[in-house]
């Protein structure tokens, strides 16, 4: 029998805490409130930093965080 793997518990967190949620384009906006919600992303200073480049760091960790759940 497989084991089923349960999501974490979604977090109290939303885009409204971050000081440059709107600067997030309309067609992210959806992807970045789960991955915000979900705790994968986290930002930084309290910012996420939409239009930044984002390092081959910082996307393996997003990936470590999703594979996680």
């Amino acid at each position: 029998m497989k084991k089923q793997r349960i999501p974490k518990k979604i977090l109290a967190i939303t885009l409204s805490d971050f000081s440059d949620a709107q600067a997030i384009a309309p067609w992210a906006k959806d992807a970045m409130t789960m991955l915000v919600e979900m705790g994968t992303v986290t930002g930084s200073g309290g910012k996420l930093s939409p239009a930044s480049t984002t390092t081959r760091a910082e996307m393996a960790q997003v990936l470590y965080k999703r594979l996680e759940h």
